[in-house]
């Protein structure tokens, strides 16, 4: 299945960025809770949307293919 990026290079370094800090936050937490796993799980997805480029509930959202990104596709695996 390929997908079209519909995440600008901005916002990929910015959810790059929030998602290590909040992985890496959250597995320095000293008492480990359900609050801490979410916030891991949380952060696994920013990381992992802003190295594919492509949002799935962004594209639910209604956000079209960016015209910034590259025009080539991604396809995950």
């Amino acid at each position: 299945m390929k997908f079209l990026q519909n995440v600008p290079n901005g916002e990929r370094l910015l959810r790059f960025l929030l998602g290590a800090a909040m992985v890496i936050g959250a597995l320095l937490s000293l008492k480990p809770s359900l609050l801490a796993y979410g916030i891991e799980a949380t952060g696994g997805v920013l990381l992992l949307t802003s190295l594919i480029g492509f949002c799935p509930m962004c594209a639910l959202a209604g956000r079209k293919p960016c015209r910034t990104c590259k025009q080539g596709t991604n396809s995950p695996g």
